[in-house]
């Protein structure tokens, strides 16, 4: 998850070599879209995602405006089917991006990853049915079996107050609006109202396969590697490595800018970037952004998670409360590299994550 705010501008089985595999025999029922046609949420013009090749047979998808899709996913065609990396942030977002995808591939989903358990990656795994295998690390399912995906700060802030409260502003601006603005307006409001409706016909689907360490698939001669470097993001992330690709899908442990570090482990987050850097890989395809090549942004990241952390233990120590405390924290000096970065302050999700951990409350 990336976000900008005001506050802060970005803040196998063919030969299973697996450790700690855990197959889930039960399943969420799912919408498909087979049999019931375009799922609630799924009403937009034109096209929903482009599909760039990054690597051959390897898609980075992203969202085009047409439709609300939170994340970007990937996608990986194979001799005979297909895998998909994150299923966006509803069950229309992901019945879109698997019918146009059918313009990239006649082959067939097997199986889809959720590299994290967040609301904007895994909300729409119950559009696919009992031939596809979802997979997860442990904790994923365990987040997501929970409930905690539909809850919490980001949820709170996206969606159970920020959505109605952004329709409620694009209906007054549209009240007012010159015919010239009309249009923009119009299309702003449908395409939230759109979202709305989509999220309203969210029923989480926890990931029918899990692990805890790593899982290795050879789908046709290509070798796919799920990985858990440790934690970061979240308790659970994992990563997906293409050996002979020299390719990595990180979800949001790594992004183009900077992760949201509101259900973060900061203290452990550099650590599992060494992880990540000790692969060897070229190119990097994130849940949010372009993709990027070489390792320059692993060291980024790490300077301003290690920066963020030691001011928010000052601030912890100082007994200020995590809300006064991210209107002092300054990471411009990492404006460099993170251009948004202009003035103080952060989201204060971040700090109170890093306030919970020094309490030892962080789950």
């Amino acid at each position: 998850m990336s976000v900008t705010t005001p506050r802060r501008r970005s803040f196998v089985l063919a030969g299973l070599a697996l450790a700690g595999l855990v197959a889930i025999g039960s399943r969420t029922p799912s919408l498909r879209a087979q049999d019931t046609g375009r799922p609630p949420g799924a009403t937009y013009t034109g096209k929903a995602f482009t599909f760039t090749e990054v690597v051959p047979g390897v898609f980075h998808a992203v969202g085009t405006g047409a439709l609300a899709v939170g994340c970007n996913a990937s996608v990986i065609v194979n001799a005979d089917d297909v895998m998909v990396i994150d299923t966006n942030l509803s069950p229309g977002a992901a019945w879109a991006l698997r019918d146009e995808l059918k313009a990239v591939t006649p082959k067939p989903v097997r199986y889809v990853v959720n590299t994290h358990w967040h609301w904007d990656h895994a909300h729409g795994n119950q559009i696919y049915g009992p031939d596809v295998t979802v997979i997860a690390h442990e904790y994923t399912r365990a987040k997501l079996a929970a409930g905690d995906s539909t809850r919490g700060r980001s949820y709170e802030m996206f969606i159970t107050t920020g959505l109605p409260a952004r329709i409620a502003d694009l209906k007054q601006k549209l009240a007012g609006a010159s015919a010239a603005d009309r249009a923009g307006l119009e299309s702003q409001l449908a395409i939230a109202e759109t979202q709305l409706t989509g999220t309203q016909a969210i029923k989480v689907a926890p990931p029918t396969l899990t692990f805890t360490d790593h899982l290795t698939l050879v789908r046709g001669g290509r070798e796919i590697r799920l990985l858990y470097l440790g934690r970061a993001h979240t308790g659970g992330d994992i990563v997906v490595y293409l050996p002979k690709e020299r390719a990595v899908i990180t979800g949001d442990l790594l992004v183009e800018g900077t992760s949201y570090l509101g259900d973060g482990f900061t203290a452990d987050w550099p650590a599992t970037l060494e992880r990540l850097r000790a692969l060897d890989f070229d190119v990097t395809l994130p849940g949010h952004g372009a993709p990027f090549r070489g390792k320059a942004k692993i060291d980024h990241f790490e300077a301003y998670l290690r920066d963020f952390r030691a001011q928010a233990e000052a601030l912890h120590k100082a007994k200020v409360p995590a809300q006064d405390a991210a209107a002092k924290i300054d990471l411009r000096k990492h404006a460099v590299n993170y251009p948004a970065l202009t003035t103080p302050g952060v989201l204060w999700h971040g700090v109170a994550r890093v306030y919970e951990e020094l309490d030892g409350t962080a789950r």
